[in-house]
């Protein structure tokens, strides 16, 4: 399973476009790896995995 970076406030990392990210799972899934790319929720209000944390 894929998951997609929780972007947060004051870190280097950003989240990869939608495009790539689903280019990444089509080529892995194209050599026999089997893989999803997770949804996420709550990023909209800075409650999604890690985001929670980084705002304490």
């Amino acid at each position: 399973m894929f998951i997609p970076l929780n972007e947060v406030p004051g870190s280097q990392f950003t989240r990869s476009f939608e495009d790539d990210m689903d280019e990444f799972v089509r080529r892995l899934n194209a050599t026999g790896i089997a893989t999803t790319l997770r949804d996420t929720r709550g990023s909209e209000i800075d409650a999604a995995c890690g985001q929670l944390a980084a705002a304490e």
